[in-house]
């Protein structure tokens, strides 16, 4: 059975990367245009980008601390709080502090859940792994498919606030850059576009690479099941 399991999921992993069809280069070139970058220069620093998003979404009350050698931009919410990276040197920076500051309005019984239970997910993970490399796992083809069930949950749970994110945070951005009247219609229409062109790969990534670590992470327990 495990076999039957391996081969199904390295067949669906394989699909989901040829119909997605991601272009991982085009979406750095977007990213990185000069053009559009030299516009999102004259903004403000991230901190205030962020502060006037969260105004705009009235939740002031959210944390904002930044880290200009982390990469990583992230709302935690726990601590009600967003944590910027440095986003320097892409004019997506203003797209991403808008889809942070989306998920600090998204239900946070629903945030909280999805924290606990993603934490809970990889404990499970992890731990049938070693009980089945130790051999003290009874039935093997049964916490495969409890982690196959559990799986499927945290991944419509996941899609859901990420999907309801980025799809938003292009307007949100948009009216953002409209308030602040920065930038000429023009050279905003020029970036939205620039947001449209790259949210095509980003969104298809995201749904795709969180799909395809679930299933790695099957295939992972069900060789370890037929190995020991």
């Amino acid at each position: 059975m495990e076999y039957i399991i391996i081969l199904i999921s390295c067949i669906a992993i394989v699909f989901i990367k040829i119909i997605m069809n991601i272009n991982f280069n085009n979406m750095k070139q977007i990213a990185t245009n000069e053009e559009l970058n030299k516009i999102t220069e004259k903004y403000p620093n991230d901190i205030e980008i962020c502060k006037k998003i969260l105004k705009m979404l009235n939740n002031e009350k959210v944390q904002i601390e930044q880290d200009e050698t982390s990469d990583t931009t992230v709302y935690l919410a726990l601590q009600d709080k967003i944590f910027l990276g440095n986003t320097h040197g892409s004019f997506t920076r203003i797209q991403t502090i808008a889809h942070e500051c989306l998920h600090s309005i998204q239900d946070k019984k629903l945030l909280i859940a999805n924290f606990i239970y993603s934490n809970m997910y990889l404990l499970y993970f992890i731990v049938i792994c070693i009980l089945v490399i130790l051999k003290k796992l009874p039935n093997k083809m049964l916490f495969s498919n409890i982690l196959l069930i559990i799986s499927f949950v945290y991944y419509v749970i996941r899609i859901f606030l990420e999907n309801d994110a980025m799809i938003k945070a292009r307007y949100l951005a948009e009216e953002y850059m409209n308030e602040e009247k920065i930038s000429s219609k023009n050279e905003i229409k020029n970036i939205i576009n620039g947001f449209e062109n790259l949210n095509k790969d980003v969104i298809k990534g995201t749904n795709a690479n969180i799909f395809i670590n679930i299933m790695i992470k099957i295939v992972i327990f069900n060789v370890l099941a037929l190995i020991f």
